[in-house]
């Protein structure tokens, strides 16, 4: 990777090699490459753009060489001459003409709203710089008609001049992208989330900002397709067809590709069809599983019914009255011998009914409570003579135990024993004879289904007969047997279930045919074509749906195929390329000898990577002693801006050709210690190649004129003022002349001197009132060069908007004299009343040429006079 790399080591190169690399891109990317070029970042608006060129609904206009630094360009040192015939920028004045200055500063200076931005705006345009959305050229809106903006350009070569015209949206000449643009707002160096300060090269960041829309297209064309998907009918989500019929077939595998034409094939029916469905429907309307299955039901419920009159009949006979009878003679005898014992037994008892029922609950209750809580584990009952009555808790006496003997002895006797023998047989069989009568309460649903499923009425009231004189019969015999003279019963039924079992035979053969004509290849066959024109006829109702899907499942997949150009491997694998070609040791280095040169915070820094987003690495401005401590809480914003010039600065070291630099207002925000180095280093660097500065900070301005003087380590930087001031309609005036406040006083004083000897042809002519505005000018401008005459004279050791204070210079303030401060005032007193009219007078008469022009050459002896003096002092 090394060998094929080598040529990336600066922006330039590496620019060209992501136009190189994005050939092979889908055509989206390549118009959010061209987009990337040419502004900070990527706006909603941008995004919906590329999606619809992505959906293939627009057409891309690509990155090409136009939109990027020329190669070529970055081998040749180009600087810029002029800018002129502008039309349509902002309200800049038509026919200015903004020249810059070959070698050294160039510092053009205007007030906010004089229109320095508009000239620096077409600049960026010119030289391929990125700006912020914002920043577009715009006409003026006051103006009639508007137009595209336009305007010329003068630049050099190597020293060749060339001219080019340029018109916004349209191409430049690629050699002027050499030109280089620092703009705080594109920084390379930006402050993120986490308050770190981090580094991303322009290429870097370009590439990052292609990821980042790759994720916002692929979430926009997820979102597309979902909402299609959402649209699906329901009658399609669940359809009604068949799915083994051909319609079936045909929604189940329903996509984008399905041929319209074959839907409007199998939809609808015709006249033919339409009567065979009804056909086909009648014949097959019964279900023949469905009839056997309600047959099977039939022939159980017969069968049971079978089985309850089968137990009916033979619990209703003679037999089981006899039977039932005896038994229950059996118990009668056996509790009557039970009685007579008892009676023989206990008849001398003082209480009545000993041997009764209720007297046996009472005895069994004593033995049980003897035997587990009185005396546990002792035969019952206990007669000792130590012992109680378990019933009235008194010591037993010799009859009471006798009796206590006696009473169990009854209870356990053989008679006693039969007895109960006797009646458990008794209840046994009435209990098995009462189990066998039949349930009345099913009597009405089995006589319906004999008569109205089955069809057999005369069968069924037969069978509802001969049902209801069992169970009469049966009732009498549970009722009558216990009688000393048992009556009549009524006569026994002669039940006959032939019919039944013939009912019984022709479901068994019914459900045999069913089920084999269920499984016949006919009837399938009818099923399936009666399923076929049902659902042709379906499809038919829901064609338009159908259709409809088709498109939307269509659409879907040209998203999910559109989605698949959303990968960002390429990209992750260009970044890594020229992010390690790019960011070298050599750029390292150079960043951090630029940031010691501006002196941010006295802080030892450089760069490092940190980590890698959407595939695109990211270094980050570390403290080489606290690499853990974000910088962005340590440095100040003016020490934000500093650090993004040096990167600025320490980039542009990677080329080699000397081209020109031009800075936006480089030194918003900054405090005057930053001022200072800011404006010594842009002085540093106008020995050796073109500076072009814009900026409306007078404080800055003057610095900059300090810092280009000569110095003990260095020589002169030439420096060149343009202003830039405002009309009472347009803005963008150009003069070649710097601020009053910067212009040289010996400039100044020429400058009156040439103006007087224009003028003093209105007072040779007599014209008062011309002369009068020309006395009144001529009075305020000596009077401010006055000023700047003592700001020069204590200029050695403090300037006017400086903080700075040179103590080397005191020396030169010695040579001042009282004569000195004496002349200034009366001169500067002259000066003030060079208008100021006599008492009495109510036209006073102006002063003449040379009176003023003797107050100019009053002003230029003093300054002469003082200088040499300062010159010998120092």
């Amino acid at each position: 990777m090394g060998a094929q790399d080598s040529d990336l080591s600066n922006e330039t190169a590496a620019l060209a090699d992501i136009l190189k690399w994005s050939a092979d891109l889908p055509a989206w990317q390549r118009d959010a490459l061209r987009r990337l070029c040419g502004q900070t970042k990527l706006e909603p608006a941008d995004i919906t753009a590329l999606v619809a060129i992505c959906k293939a609904t627009d057409q891309a206009a690509p990155l090409d060489a136009s939109h990027i630094r020329d190669p070529a360009a970055s081998h040749a040192v180009v600087s810029l001459g002029a800018l002129h015939g502008l039309s349509n920028v902002n309200a800049l004045a038509p026919g200015e003409r903004l020249s810059f200055g070959k070698t050294g500063l160039t510092v053009i200076y205007g007030d906010n709203g004089a229109g320095k931005s508009g000239y620096a705006r077409v600049l960026k345009q010119l030289c391929r710089a990125r700006s912020p959305k914002g920043d577009a050229i715009l006409p003026n809106i006051y103006a009639a008609t508007g137009g595209t903006p336009t305007a010329s350009v003068d630049f050099f070569i190597g020293g060749q001049k060339r001219n080019t015209s340029w018109t916004q949206g349209g191409a430049t000449d690629p050699m002027l992208s050499a030109v280089s643009v620092f703009d705080s707002r594109t920084a390379n160096v930006h402050v993120e989330n986490t308050n770190d300060l981090a580094y991303t090269p322009l290429p870097l960041r370009i590439l990052a900002g292609l990821a980042q829309a790759c994720q916002e297209v692929k979430a926009k064309l997820t979102a597309d397709a979902q909402a299609l998907e959402r649209q699906t009918p329901v009658v399609l989500a669940k359809p009604e067809c068949k799915p083994d019929t051909a319609v079936g077939k045909l929604i189940s595998s329903l996509s984008g590709k399905t041929k319209p034409e074959t839907v409007e094939t199998l939809a609808g029916l015709n006249a033919q069809q339409e009567a065979r469905l009804q056909t086909l429907t009648s014949d097959l309307a019964s279900d023949p599983a469905r009839t056997v299955r309600q047959l099977q039901a039939q022939e159980a419920r017969i069968k049971t019914i079978i089985e309850q009159l089968e137990r009916l009949i033979t619990a209703a006979t003679e037999e089981n009255r006899t039977a039932l009878d005896k038994a229950h003679t059996r118990v009668v005898t056996a509790r009557a011998a039970a009685a007579a014992a008892s009676a023989d037994l206990f008849a001398d008892e003082p209480l009545p009914e000993i041997g009764s029922d209720v007297w046996k609950a009472l005895w069994e209750a004593a033995r049980v409570y003897s035997r587990e809580s009185a005396y546990p584990e002792q035969p019952f009952p206990v007669t000792g003579s130590t012992s109680h009555c378990v019933l009235c808790q008194q010591p037993l006496s010799e009859e009471a135990a006798k009796r206590l003997s006696s009473f169990e002895a009854f209870v356990q006797d053989e008679s006693k024993r039969r007895g109960q023998e006797a009646a458990d047989a008794y209840d046994e069989m009435l209990e098995q004879l009462s189990s066998q009568a039949f349930q009345m309460k099913n009597l009405p649903a089995f006589v319906a289904l004999i008569r109205d499923d089955i069809g057999q009425e005369e069968l069924a009231n037969a069978l509802r007969r001969e049902t209801l004189h069992l169970a009469w019969r049966l009732r009498a015999i549970l009722r009558t047997h216990g009688q000393e003279i048992l009556p009549d019963l009524p006569p026994a039924a002669t039940v006959s279930f032939d019919g039944l079992r013939t009912v019984l035979s022709g479901i068994a053969t019914r459900v045999e045919g069913l089920q084999s004509e269920a499984d016949s290849p006919q009837r399938a066959a009818l099923i399936a074509e009666r399923d076929g024109l049902a659902d042709r006829k379906w499809l038919g109702l829901v064609k338009a749906d159908v259709l409809a899907q088709i498109e939307r499942l269509k659409a879907i997949e040209a998203l999910e195929k559109a989605s698949k150009d959303t990968a960002t491997n390429k990209i992750t694998t260009q970044s890594a390329r020229i992010a390690q070609a790019l960011v070298t040791n050599r750029l390292r280095g150079r960043f951090a000898i630029e940031v010691d040169k501006l002196g941010v915070a006295g802080l030892a820094i450089e760069l490092q990577q940190a980590k890698t987003t959407a595939g695109v690495p990211f270094f980050q401005v570390r403290l080489i002693n606290k690499p853990s401590e974000p910088v962005g809480k340590v440095l100040s914003e003016g020490e934000h801006r500093c650090v993004a010039l040096a990167a600025f600065l320490a980039e542009l070291s990677t080329i080699d050709a000397q081209s020109a630099i031009v800075f936006d207002d480089p030194v918003s925000s900054l405090d005057h210690l930053h001022r200072d180095r800011v404006a010594a280093r842009l002085a540093e660097a106008g020995q050796s190649r073109q500076v072009i500065v814009f900026t409306h900070d007078m404080a800055f301005l003057l610095l900059l004129d300090e810092a280009c003087r000569a110095t003990k380590d260095r020589e002169a930087t030439f420096v060149a003022f343009r202003l830039i001031s405002r009309g009472t309609e347009n803005a963008g005036y150009c003069h070649q002349d710097p601020p009053a406040n910067v212009m040289p006083l010996d400039k100044v004083i020429d400058g009156m001197k040439a103006h007087l000897a224009n003028v003093k042809i209105h007072n040779e002519r007599g014209d008062q009132t011309k002369w009068l505005r020309e006395v009144t000018s001529f009075q305020d401008q000596l009077r401010t060069t006055w000023e700047r005459a003592v700001e020069e004279v204590i200029g050695p050791v403090i300037r006017r908007l400086s903080r700075k204070v040179d103590t080397t210079g005191l020396i030169k303030l010695t040579i001042l004299t009282e004569a000195d401060c004496t002349a200034m005032r009366e001169a500067f007193g002259r000066c003030s009343a060079l208008l100021h009219s006599q008492p009495g007078e109510i036209n006073p008469l102006l002063p003449a040429p040379s009176v003023i022009e003797s107050e100019i050459d009053a002003l230029a002896k003093w300054i002469a006079d003082i200088r040499t003096r300062q010159e010998q002092a120092a």
